[in-house]
């Protein structure tokens, strides 16, 4: 479920119910002054009450008196969740990954493609449990950018050719080539797979 809460803010919501053990929620928050300072700070603590098997809010109204037992019920479907931009992010892995890095990213159905990270937000329960890990990327050779976890990211020289598809040609390549200038390190590797296709 996405709710919203005005431009750029929204939030992800799988309802818990009484009998679904499973919930989760995933909170971000999106503005301009995000993308100003990869250090600022972005925080949304955010508390959902939906009761069981609803799939919007309650209304303010109240329909009927609630026994002891729905004021429990409903205390336990509250979740609190808090997103954090931050600089560089430790994965699950052991990876470390910074705004700014250029990486491979990967969407289901398209080929690896190369993209720069342009904000890092980290998501978690009020229990200290790690609900996600999310880049801003935005893709080389498009004006495109993408909201991915950072487990479908994966270092653009590290795995280059793990990554790298010799079959692609065209706009792919060109993404190819402005990301490994962006890297600032064109390894003899990469350079001698980019070079009898640049045009």
């Amino acid at each position: 479920m996405l709710l919203n809460y005005g431009p750029g803010k929204s939030c992800v919501t799988n309802v818990k119910t009484k009998s679904d053990s499973s919930g989760a929620s995933v909170c971000s928050i999106d503005s301009t002054d995000d993308l100003k300072s990869s250090n600022s700070e972005c925080s949304s603590s955010e508390s959902f009450d939906f009761p069981p098997g609803s799939m919007h809010a309650p209304s303010t109204s109240s329909t009927s008196s609630s026994s002891k037992e729905e004021k429990k019920l409903s205390n336990s479907l509250k979740m609190k969740v808090f997103s954090k931009n931050v600089s560089k992010c430790v994965t699950p892995d052991g990876r470390t990954i910074c705004v700014g890095d250029i990486v491979w990213a990967k969407i289901y159905g398209f080929p690896w493609w190369p993209a720069r990270i342009l904000t890092i937000t980290v998501t978690w329960k009020d229990n200290g449990l790690l609900v996600r890990q999310e880049a801003r990327i935005s893709w080389f050779g498009s004006p495109t950018t993408s909201f991915l976890a950072l487990s479908q990211l994966s270092p653009f020289l590290e795995n280059f050719q793990s990554c790298f598809n010799k079959k692609r040609k065209g706009l792919y390549r060109k993404a190819i080539t402005e990301a490994a200038k962006a890297a600032k390190q064109l390894t003899p590797e990469v350079r001698a797979l980019l070079t009898p296709f640049e045009t």
